[in-house]
């Protein structure tokens, strides 16, 4: 009996591991499962802002809209957006990052975990030219 509970611990823990992981993101924890990206986004400052992104966003193609609002959750406080991937697709990123920055935000780091095991981390450096 005693090895079966540790077996199950076992799968549980690793389970946890391999289905989400977790970031700290302008001192929030924020899961990230391998069907989600996640958006730090600097400049939203009320729910209006997060409102007109969400709508934005969500139109993008490949969005699981069963998830969160239409498949997108924007979080003013934390500055930061999550977007929800339909199965075994992949939204295009640069899209997205372009969405925010015409809509007057600016973009600082993507966070993706596409394998379910590894959060990749890219920065996104401003243009000298982009204001």
């Amino acid at each position: 009996m005693k090895h079966i509970r540790k077996q199950i611990i076992l799968f549980l823990v690793l389970a946890g591991i391999v289905s989400a992981q977790t970031i700290e993101l302008n001192g929030k924890k924020v899961n990230i499962p391998r069907d989600e990206v996640v958006l730090e986004v600097s400049g939203l400052v009320c729910s209006f802002c997060a409102i007109g992104l969400q709508g934005g966003l969500s139109s993008l193609q490949h969005i699981d809209k069963k998830k969160y609002n239409d498949g997108v959750f924007v979080d003013v406080k934390y500055q930061y957006a999550v977007i929800a991937e339909a199965a075994d697709k992949d939204i295009d990123i640069e899209k997205a990052i372009a969405m925010i920055v015409k809509s007057g935000y600016e973009v600082k780091t993507v966070f993706t975990n596409r394998t379910g095991e590894k959060i990749e981390t890219r920065k996104i450096e401003r243009k000298k030219d982009e204001k």
